[in-house]
């Protein structure tokens, strides 16, 4: 494999892991944001909407983490399972995945003639034959495999960042415009992770981090004014 392919594949893989990075900080930042607006709404004691803020960044963050680990473990069971039945059934019945990956070929365009020379030369090398099987078949490369580890960082790392961003604010002397600011920070994150988005996805960066922003924003506004609404009934009761 060519560097300049070798380099694709690699940033091909950074681009899989960054979902849990857009993930871990979106949520952490909604989440929190919101529940600080629901607190600071409530009392005006800064240091409880900090230890609030806090509590729930820590407790999230692992929850987030600890969720995206059993994910992606689970995820890399199913896969390796899969190739692991593969690679018994090429060696079993070799003649079934030959049929399997012919039938691919030629569902790609291939003529039959021309997909069966490439089944038999790959044949003869059963490491390239299973990993194309892998590819054509099952439609499983080596970037799609998750890496529970390394996922669980990722995501856990991004939702600390993501919820300590609305907290900021209010560890310094602001008063009453410290939500306020809180909002506009995480109003500009959200827009700056939407950018990244665009760029990663090679899409209008502008357009990504509006649209990300606004459906973000949404998101946590609506469950600010749910908070609203249940203090407001249980004050009413």
């Amino acid at each position: 494999m060519s560097d300049a392919l070798k380099g694709k594949k690699q940033e091909l893989e950074r681009k899989i892991r960054a979902r849990e990075f857009v993930f871990g900080i979106q949520d952490g930042l909604i989440s929190t944001v919101g529940l600080l607006s629901g607190v600071a709404t409530a009392t005006q004691d800064q240091r409880i909407v900090v230890i609030t803020g806090i509590a729930a960044a820590i407790t999230g963050g692992i929850s987030m983490a600890t969720g995206s680990y059993l994910s992606a473990k689970t995820e890399k069971e199913i896969f390796e399972k899969e190739l692991l039945d593969q690679e018994r059934l090429a060696a079993d019945e070799p003649y079934l995945s030959q049929e399997a990956l012919l039938d691919s070929l030629t569902a790609d365009g291939l003529d039959r003639p021309s997909a069966y020379r490439i089944v038999k030369t790959l044949s003869k090398r059963q490491d390239l034959f299973l990993r194309t099987v892998q590819e054509k078949v099952l439609g499983l490369g080596t970037a799609d495999i998750s890496q529970p580890l390394k996922a669980a960082t990722v995501m856990f790392l991004s939702f600390m960042a993501g919820a300590t961003i609305p907290v900021a604010p209010f560890l310094v002397p602001l008063g009453r415009i410290a939500m306020p600011v809180a909002w506009v920070l995480s109003i500009t994150t959200l827009l700056g992770v939407g950018i990244f988005k665009g760029v990663m996805t090679r899409k209008p960066a502008l357009r990504s981090g509006l649209e990300f922003a606004a459906v973000a924003l949404g998101s946590s506004i609506a469950g600010w004014l749910i908070g609203l609404a249940i203090q407001t009934l249980a004050d009413g009761g």
